[in-house]
């Protein structure tokens, strides 16, 4: 196999794998430049070589670049520049023929990586950096030894040697890349995340805004994005409803929170009430979500409304960890009763809602007068549809009886004042996919829900669910895929990834160190016994410092021993590649003399010439002749 073969091979598997890592994200007018590149480019190195001018080449990507740049907006930042980038790819593996044209490759490769780890935090960056990492470590290996002999032969052992000293130099760097992970100083300003905010997963991740239109939140639950890990024990279906939002004014069509807003102090804890630690995901909103009701958060500056709703000072741009108490079940009962802005509905409300509202006028009891109205709603006379939705909360009550969420939300909602019950729309999500091996809710977009809350005299604020329970909505669809399953199961290193990785933080460097400063004073103070934090701390210290040995003593071969014997040890583990076994009796100089490659044996020679000048005539071995021998069978 020609090295040039083999370098092109290598190089178009690396291309491939920066193409997959951002292949969610790439616009399909770039996915199909890039296709016909690479397919053009293939033909002209594999099967039939043709001209391509330079001048074009370059041409064609000035005229990318400055249509990537003309695409830049203020939500949609990454994107553009990622489209560009992989279109330049394609062009130079077209254009690939000099050493700076595959070197161009690979930092294209390596730009499209980071690209990656802008638009996404998840573990994937990982998965795709190991494996690109390999393959530009051999691609510059063989694109060495293609410089030193253009259009040569790779012999047949040559490319796995190649490639088992790829894998241990990307090894060797690993314990180095854990020890800065570790010390090397972490800031706290989310750079990259304000950057990923901008564009698909950025502003308005959750879906939700500060308003709710009918219709609305079908968009929503089409898509399977990650919100938010609750971390928590096994709970109750019943009981797995998030709270982000209240929307308690509505003007006929949309929903909106009141303007005024009321900030309260939290509530004290209480037996009973249920912890949840949530990573959420940067969504660009200042709301955040718990289990209703959340009635206490830490761990993050938060103001708490009189709404049972939490918001932080700023909006977030990048991955968040929190704790939340809950206080199940409702009802709950506010210091004050609500005002008449709940019982609030437009002017030109139709009047057919109101006429229609008059048959549970007649019910004394505002409690049974709800509950009327919620099983009027959840008869078979109602039916759950994401599709070809009514126009109006009118058209759905009384002619098309078809909707989602949103519209029996709204509809138990306006039907309540209109019987002279204060009630108010409640938006977050809805069950959760719940995963045993990392013990958390798997929360996506497709759990978006609304609800309503009904405010009863002597009772307080009770949670109403008035859409049918036996509808199948997206995410109980999504649930029983293959794919959701396998989703659950892998999404347990992405979860752990966060913890370990993306939420390292400067705090949690300062906590380590305070640790080692708290092992130290132990161990120099005669313990009494020591715990299994200092156990665990210990060991792990001995396993970092066995490792740093190891991997030292193993880059120390040259200084034990004879020397002449090593560099003819050496010298014969050469030979075996080209299929040549050097004999206890033979010569260096007479075994390269047998070498049947003109080119292998005159680098053979080069080495046993001076090899034989400095062991037998001159006898000196310093560190300057060991460098240039070891120089020389670099070549070999």
């Amino acid at each position: 196999m020609k090295t040039r073969t083999a370098l092109l091979g290598v190089t178009y598997l690396s291309a491939a794998l920066s193409y997959g890592a951002v292949f969610s994200f790439v616009h399909p007018g770039a996915h199909a430049t890039f296709w016909a590149l690479a397919v053009l480019s293939a033909v002209r190195h594999f099967m039939r070589s043709f001209f391509v001018s330079r001048h074009l080449l370059n041409g064609l990507a000035v005229a990318v670049t400055i249509l990537s740049l003309s695409r830049i907006r203020s939500d949609l930042l990454l994107e553009p520049i990622m489209d560009g980038v992989l279109v330049l790819l394609g062009i130079k593996l077209l254009e690939a023929r000099l050493g700076r044209d595959y070197l161009q490759v690979y930092l294209l490769c390596l730009f499209l990586l980071l690209g990656l780890g802008l638009l996404s935090l998840s573990i994937s960056f990982l998965l795709y950096l190991g494996p690109l990492a390999f393959l530009l470590t051999l691609s510059l290996l063989l694109l060495t030894v293609e410089a030193e002999a253009p259009e040569g032969q790779l012999p047949r052992k040559a490319f796995p040697q190649l490639a088992f000293m790829a894998g241990v130099m990307g090894g060797l760097t690993v314990p180095v890349a854990l020890i800065l992970f570790v010390i090397l100083p972490r800031t706290n300003f989310p750079l990259l995340n304000l950057l990923s905010a901008f564009g698909k997963g950025g502003v308005g991740r959750t879906g939700f805004s500060e308003t709710v239109r009918l219709g609305e939140v079908t968009a929503i639950q089409e898509d399977a994005a990650v919100v938010f890990r609750a971390q928590t024990d096994p709970l109750a279906e019943k009981d797995l409803y998030w709270r982000g939002l209240v929307f308690d004014r509505f003007d006929g069509a949309t929903w909106s929170p009141s303007r005024h807003v009321d900030w309260a102090p939290f509530q004290p804890l209480q037996t009973g009430d249920v912890r949840q630690i949530i990573f959420m995901e940067p969504f660009g909103m200042d709301v955040l979500f718990g289990l209703d009701r959340p009635v206490f958060i830490d761990e993050i500056p938060v103001r708490g409304t009189k709404d049972g709703t939490f918001r932080v000072v700023s909006p977030l741009f990048k991955k968040t960890r929190y704790v939340v108490w809950s206080r199940r079940p409702t009802p709950y009962v506010d210091e004050e009763p609500p005002g008449p802005e709940l019982l609030h509905l437009p002017r030109d409300l139709s009047r057919g809602l109101s006429e229609f509202a008059r048959q549970w006028a007649g019910i004394p009891s505002p409690a049974d007068r709800v509950r009327a109205i919620t099983g009027f709603l959840q008869s078979s006379s109602f039916h759950y549809a994401l599709e070809n939705l009514p126009s109006s909360l009118e058209e759905f009550l009384l002619e098309d009886r078809r909707g989602n969420c949103e519209y029996f939300a709204s509809a138990l909602a306006v039907l309540a004042r209109l019987s002279g019950v204060p009630a108010r729309l409640v938006g977050g999500y809805r069950g959760g996919y719940y995963n045993q091996a990392g013990g958390y809710y798997l929360v996506l977009q497709k759990h978006a829900h609304v609800w309503t809350e009904i405010y009863v005299d002597g009772i307080g604020w009770v949670r109403m669910d008035p859409t049918p329970t036996a509808a199948l909505t997206p995410a109980e669809r999504y649930a029983r895929t293959l794919l959701a399953r396998w989703r659950v199961l892998v999404d347990t290193l992405n979860y752990y990834w966060f913890r370990t990785v993306v939420d390292y933080d400067v705090e949690k460097q300062l906590g380590l160190v305070r640790r080692a400063q708290a092992l130290a004073s132990s161990l120099s103070h005669r313990p009494k016994a020591l715990s299994k934090e200092t156990l665990r701390t210990a060991v792990a210290v001995g396993i970092g410092a066995a490792i740093l040995i190891g991997f030292g003593l193993a880059g120390l071969p040259w200084t034990r021993g004879d020397p002449a014997q090593r560099f003819r040890k050496a010298y014969a583990r050469r030979l075996q590649r080209y299929g040549y076994h050097l004999k206890d009796w033979e010569g260096v100089e007479e075994s390269a003399r047998s070498l049947k490659d003109p080119v292998v044996r005159e680098r053979a020679l080069h080495f046993a010439r001076a090899f034989h000048q400095a062991v037998y005539r001159n006898e000196d071995l310093g560190p300057e002749t060991r460098r240039a021998l070891k120089e020389r069978l670099r070549r070999l």
